[in-house]
């Protein structure tokens, strides 16, 4: 008699093992690990693409709006030797005895103290600033100061061969008083001009006020490119100078950092590392990739402190003065309905008599005072900010 083997199975068909349903989780679980990590790179990748931090403003690498890469490339056209560099070693590397080349110096970021400036002006034979600070104005000794906002199509007014050759421009920023000995053009309210060229401490210097005519979206306005390339291309070679924060390190003899050990430095490095390690062996582990809703949006008012922070930081009153009232009067021309072309003395005039009030005192507080401290420059601000609700008031009474 033989017996026969039955095999029972469960409802529904076999069922697989234990082993393969683990198996089968962990494929699925490194698969989500996969995904996370991946759209989490993109995330911060797409974040990155449209950030701005880290970068210059007119930079000649730059090929968007902002930046200045058509009047490099075009100077490079051109046969003059453009170097870009981002540290005073670099420019004074690259610039040699600086007979034969022009060092533009273009401190967007408001690195360089006067220490530094010293310095600085005495690398090249010929110096273009770029709307410098007040401290290199004075380190000049030449006379020259600022004379506040400046800006509009202008003509140039004066005998420098490349202005003559570029005549009418189109852009704003930053004026400038000169003594009579120094060639001035482009002549823009209170005895102001965007461009001032003089000899000081044995050497030519250039001051640019207007930044703006060397960024992509205004270059080809006007005679904007025959004026920059005129003025950069005068010589064989052209040292193309933004400061990078590394250069925050060229102070005073006398600063904390000269007064540091030679074990200083060492020791910072060191800690650090066993801070790292320390991290390493008690840190708990990262949690999940939150992907964040792009675009991420940051407040005005972030950027508003942000820049103040950087004004003070510098002691530039008077730009930030020259901040307010080109802000001031942008609302003001918009609130009179004026065009954009609009000058600053139009917008005065149209303001005083939409206002009542004497065009004398309102040319004083958006052209002429000057602050004498920091509580002057908030009363001024305030002064500003009433004259803007006056004028609200007048033009569209409730």
């Amino acid at each position: 008699m033989t017996a026969a083997t039955a095999t029972v199975e469960p409802p529904g068909g076999s069922a697989p093992p234990a082993r393969s349903r683990r198996r089968g989780g962990r494929v699925l679980l490194w698969i989500a690990i996969v995904l996370v990590v991946v759209f989490g790179a993109l995330a911060v990748w797409a974040a990155a693409r449209g950030s701005t931090a880290g970068r210059h403003d007119r930079s000649p690498t730059d090929p968007g709006e902002g930046g200045t890469m058509a009047l490099a490339r075009v100077l490079e056209q051109q046969g003059i030797g453009v170097t870009i560099a981002h540290s005073y070693g670099e420019a004074r590397d690259a610039l040699g005895d600086g007979a034969n080349a022009t060092l533009l110096v273009d401190d967007d970021w408001w690195v360089l103290t006067d220490h530094a400036y010293s310095r600085v002006l005495d690398l090249a034979a010929h110096t273009v600033l770029v709307q410098p600070s007040d401290g290199a104005l004075e380190l000049l000794e030449a006379g020259v100061s600022y004379a506040g906002f400046a800006g509009g199509v202008l003509e140039p007014g004066c005998p420098l061969p490349a202005a003559q050759r570029a005549g009418t421009v189109s852009a704003g920023g930053d004026g400038y008083r000169g003594p009579s000995s120094a060639v001035r053009c482009y002549a823009s309210g209170d005895d102001g001009y965007g461009l001032v060229r003089l000899q000081a401490r044995d050497r030519e210097y250039t001051l640019l006020g207007f930044g703006e005519l060397l960024e992509n979206r205004h270059i080809t306005q006007h005679g904007n490119a025959a004026l920059a390339l005129g003025l950069l291309g005068e010589r064989d070679r052209l040292v193309w100078y933004q400061p990078d924060v590394d250069d925050l390190a060229l102070g005073d003899a006398d600063s904390l950092a000269a007064r540091q050990a030679a074990w200083f430095t060492p020791l910072i490095v060191l800690l650090l590392l066993v801070g790292v390690a320390a991290a390493l062996w008690r840190g708990r582990r990262m949690g999940p990739v939150v992907v964040e809703r792009l675009p991420v949006e940051v407040r005005s008012s972030e950027t508003m402190e942000g820049r103040a922070r950087l004004y003070e930081r510098g002691g530039a009153r008077t730009h930030a003065l020259a901040t307010l009232r080109s802000a001031t009067l942008a609302r003001l021309r918009r609130t009179l309905g004026l065009a954009r072309t609009a000058t600053p003395d139009e917008v005065i005039v149209a303001t005083a008599a939409a206002t009542g009030r004497d065009p004398a005192s309102v040319r004083m507080l958006l052209g002429t005072r000057v602050p004498a401290d920091d509580r002057a420059l908030v009363a001024l601000s305030d002064e500003l900010l009433r004259l803007e609700d006056e004028l609200r008031r007048s033009v569209r009474p409730s």
